[in-house]
């Protein structure tokens, strides 16, 4: 398979710099923090039992790092290098395999509507997001 471009390393670290900056005000009480804690069966007491900062966000980070440059690969791979097919191609992978593996897992596992809605809403938004800054940055 021939490569239509590179991937842009930089735009790949400011997606994943961007997710990490939205996922405290997402999850926030100001959003939807509260539902989001009213869905996953735990305190704020539990939850900070067993919390661990360097791990958490480091491999969240990680994640992020490994979403981002995979749209971008696949951006490279198709050739799309504007803001609307960044768009469109982020929305589709949400669609084909966030979404739908959230709700797969939330149908086995019992968890509520709400709580998909929340964290796939998370997702859709930060993968606009990537689509957004890789489609910019490569334009």
């Amino acid at each position: 398979m021939a490569l239509h471009g590179e991937v842009n390393y930089w735009a790949v670290l400011l997606c994943a710099a961007v997710a990490m900056g939205i996922s405290p005000l997402w999850y926030s009480s100001f959003l939807f923090g509260k539902m989001w804690m009213d869905t996953i069966d735990k305190t704020e007491e539990e939850i900070k039992k067993d919390f661990n900062p360097i791990k958490t966000y480091g491999l969240a980070f990680l994640g992020q790092l490994v979403m981002a440059y995979t749209l971008a690969r696949i951006m490279s791979y198709l050739g799309a290098d504007t803001v609307a097919q960044g768009i469109r191609l982020a929305f589709l992978c949400w669609i084909g395999f966030i979404a739908s593996a959230m709700m797969i897992n939330s149908l086995f596992e019992g968890k509520s509507i709400r709580q998909v809605l929340v964290d796939g809403g998370y997702h859709l938004i930060v993968l606009l997001l990537f689509g957004t800054i890789l489609g910019a940055w490569t334009a």
